[in-house]
């Protein structure tokens, strides 16, 4: 189905699972772009900005910069930027550079909340952003919704398995009574998150049983967007995308952040 002459064609079996509540989008840093926030390469260079480092004082981060694994140059940078016991400088960073900006444009963020919602017509969106735009854009119109993060995301399919699901972590927002969450940001988070510990892992595998997943303003490379087992995404920031599945890589698109942290 085409809404415009010039737009792409929806699926008519997308659009029914969509109006029966049977669609979760899984929302990249495509979505807040718009709104002025940075995807990982330009995040990654604030961060460098910001506690006055230089990728050239390490040979390692230099080389994974240069292969776009950001997700490696972070934890080299952390690891060697924080002394013991002290808050991390690069995380502090990465916070500073995900505040919402003044007068952002969150219509994406408005249209993506009214579009995923479940059978009770609940807003259930997952996200692996950690800025709080949708939850400032539900907060400006009126939607109630909950908001979830990381290790603490309710249990797909169960009775409180909806909101705002932030699979990576979210940043906190006093304004709005959020909490800040533990961020999947290095490769050792990774490692943790989907290897060692494996609570994403596991929370993917139960989400794509129970639900239709559709990738949304995901952006390459996809160590920062998405775990291992789930198709590399180039899809822009556009409605037009939304009806792009999930399909296994066969190993081929593993993002290095789940290598085992050193």
């Amino acid at each position: 189905m085409k809404w415009l002459p010039s737009s792409a064609d929806i699926p008519e079996d997308l659009i029914r699972a969509a109006r029966d509540g049977e669609v979760v989008f899984l929302c990249g840093a495509g979505v807040s772009l718009a709104a002025g926030l940075p995807l990982f390469k330009d995040l990654t260079d604030k961060v460098y900005k910001t506690i006055g480092a230089s990728i050239s004082d390490e040979a390692a981060e230099e080389t994974a910069y240069q292969s776009e694994q950001f997700d490696r140059v972070l934890r080299s940078l952390e690891k060697r930027t924080r002394p013991p016991g002290a808050e991390s400088a690069v995380r502090k960073a990465v916070i500073d550079a995900l505040q919402a900006p003044p007068n952002a444009d969150l219509s994406r963020h408005l249209a993506l909340l009214r579009l995923s919602r479940d059978r009770e017509g609940r807003p259930k969106l997952l996200t692996t952003n950690f800025d709080s735009l949708f939850e400032l854009a539900a907060l400006k119109h009126g939607i109630t919704v909950a908001s979830h993060a990381g290790i603490a995301l309710p249990r797909p399919g169960g009775p409180t398995d909806f909101g705002i699901l932030h699979l990576h972590g979210r940043i906190g927002d006093p304004n709005i009574g959020l909490e800040q969450s533990d961020l999947i940001l290095t490769s050792a988070d990774f490692g943790d998150a989907y290897l060692r510990h494996g609570w994403a892992s596991r929370y993917i595998e139960d989400r794509m049983r129970i639900n239709t997943l559709r990738r949304m303003a995901c952006h390459c490379p996809t160590r920062f967007e998405l775990p291992a087992g789930l198709a590399c995404c180039s899809a822009p920031a556009i409605l037009g995308t939304l009806w792009q599945p999930f399909t296994p890589c066969g190993g081929n698109c593993m993002p290095s952040s789940l290598s085992l942290p050193r």
